[in-house]
Parts: structure tokens; C-alpha cells; sequence
């Protein structure tokens, strides 16, 4: 009898490491073809994105230690920040999309970005500013709100019902949140927060480029690959659940 539940559990075990092999094995190779497709770009926008963070951060920090204490500069160099903030977050997701959604060869990415862009800032502003109104009644609230909201860019680009007008982006993207919530937080907790906190922690002094060139362009490879490999973890989330009703893939 014990033989027999023995040899049951070690074919169970076998057939679950062979499964997940098998979608392990998948999922890097339609990664590769992903990278292949959108690295560059994407790699070009990191390195830009987090250069330019790093000296807004360093020229806001001097300003702060000005021993005639905080002048314009602080404002002026924050409000670009702010600006930089919201714009690089919605071209590195666009631009990692566009690997993901896009099936047709011959669209370029400018193509791409001239369809969806635009509508990409549009819901992606609502949703910050969503975000802001529910962090006004507490913390939790906000970053709740904030999660349910991530998957806005995938809705804009992947949904022909919001395309056509009859679902709207943010409720589309609570909806795909609740459904998904515990892979979904799983995968932006390890992706956008744990993984980004290690390696601000230990290598952020290493991440300009007219300082550390080499480590600089490293860091921003390694970089790219983490958004691409969260952002096609939560499209194909986003794609199970999407995929039921409509989709362009």
C-alpha cells in the first residue's frame, strides 16, 4: 500500500517538474523573441530614463544642502522629476508592449506608438490622478488603488472593446486586478519593487554613465530585461483573462 501511494507521488512529481519545465522552457523562448524585437529601443529609453533621474536627483540634493537653503532650483528640479516620472514610466511600457501586442512585421514602432501612444498617457493620467485622490484618504487605499490600475496600458493596447468604446481603461484594469490579484501582486512586488530596492541599494552610485560607463550601460541591461519579463508575465495575465472576452492576439 505505502509502495503504492510512493509511486504515485513520484509520477505525480515527475509529470508536475516536466510541466514545469515545458512552460519554463516556453516562456523563454517567446521571451527571447520579444527581446529580440524590442531591446534596443527599450535599452536606449533606460539608459536616457535613469540618467536623467540620477542627475535630477543629484541637483536637487545640492540644492537642498545650499547652506543659503533651498532655493528655486529645488522646485524647478523636482517639477522636472515629477515630469520625468510620469513620462518614462508610459514609453518603457508602451515600448515593451509593442513586442507583445504588435503581430504585424511590417508596423514599426513609431507606427505603434502613433496608434496607442497618445491614449496611453490619456488613461495612464486618469489613473495617477485616481491614485492621488485615494491616497489623499490613506496610504493603503492609494497603493491598493495604484495596483488595481497597473494594468491600464495593457487594456489600452490589447482591448478591441476599448477600442471600440464600450469598456473603460481603469475599470477594465481593477476588474483584471481582482481577478488575478494574488499572481499579479506577486509579480509587480518581485519585479517592481524587490528586485529594483537590491539593486538601488547596492549599485545606484554605479548608474551614470559619464561616471561609470561600463557598469552604467550594464545596469541599464539588466534593467531593460526585468521590464521585459514582468511586462510579458503580466500580459499573459492580462491575456488569459482578456483573451475570454476579446483581444488582438
Amino acid at each position: 500500500m505505502n509502495s503504492d501511494i510512493c509511486l504515485l507521488a513520484s509520477v505525480f512529481l515527475t509529470h508536475l517538474c516536466l510541466l514545469g519545465s515545458i512552460y519554463v522552457v516556453n516562456f523563454f523562448a517567446e521571451n527571447l523573441k520579444v527581446f529580440k524585437k524590442a531591446a534596443l529601443p527599450l535599452f536606449a529609453l533606460v539608459v536616457v530614463s535613469n540618467n536623467i533621474d540620477q542627475y535630477l536627483n543629484m541637483q536637487v540634493e545640492t540644492a537642498l544642502q545650499n547652506p543659503m537653503g533651498a532655493n528655486g532650483q529645488v522646485y524647478f528640479f523636482g517639477f522636472l522629476s515629477i515630469v520625468s516620472s510620469v513620462i518614462f514610466p508610459v514609453l518603457l511600457a508602451t515600448t515593451a508592449l509593442y513586442a507583445m501586442v504588435n503581430t504585424k512585421p511590417w508596423e514599426s514602432l513609431m507606427a505603434f506608438f502613433g496608434k496607442f501612444l497618445n491614449q496611453v498617457f490619456i488613461e495612464s493620467l486618469r489613473a495617477w490622478g485616481k491614485t492621488l485622490l485615494w491616497s489623499l484618504l490613506f496610504i493603503i487605499p492609494g497603493i491598493w488603488k495604484y495596483l488595481e490600475l497597473s494594468l491600464v496600458p495593457f487594456v489600452v493596447t490589447s482591448s478591441e472593446s476599448y477600442e471600440a468604446g464600450k469598456i473603460d481603461a481603469l475599470q477594465a484594469s481593477s476588474y483584471v486586478f481582482r481577478k488575478h490579484w494574488f499572481k499579479i501582486l506577486g509579480i509587480l512586488f518581485c519585479f517592481h519593487l524587490f528586485l529594483p530596492l537590491i539593486l538601488t541599494s547596492f549599485f545606484d552610485s554605479y548608474r551614470l554613465l559619464w561616471k561609470t560607463p561600463l557598469a552604467s550601460l550594464f545596469l541599464s541591461l539588466l534593467d531593460t530585461y526585468l521590464i521585459l519579463i514582468s511586462t510579458q508575465l503580466l500580459f499573459n495575465v492580462f491575456q488569459s483573462e482578456v483573451s475570454k472576452h476579446d483581444s488582438h492576439v
